[in-house]
């Protein structure tokens, strides 16, 4: 029996998120030539989340916004100069 995964967990969200990106910018999964195709799938179906290199590739190659995909916000709607307290319940969430 297949475990069902927690939507809210943070493989789950940056799965998806990674996912949307690719899609957005036509970029297939073969495209991203660091990588074979499965260990994308694994990523993009929040059973792994991205490794450091794999995220630096995006970012050079693809200008990923590695916040966005981290955490869901874009770097340019933060407010610098109220930036938010990072606590460890929103690191954990």
């Amino acid at each position: 029996m297949k475990e069902e995964k927690d939507p809210n967990s943070l493989e789950v969200q940056v799965g998806r998120r990674f996912k949307e990106f690719r899609l957005t910018h036509n970029i297939k999964q073969t495209d991203i030539d660091i990588m074979q195709k499965q260990n994308v799938s694994r990523i993009e179906n929040g059973n792994r989340l991205p490794g450091h290199e794999l995220m630096i590739y995006m970012l050079k190659k693809y200008n990923m916004d590695l916040n966005w995909l981290l955490t869901g916000e874009k770097l340019s709607s933060r407010k610098i100069s109220d930036p938010e307290k990072i606590t460890r319940e929103r690191v954990t969430k």
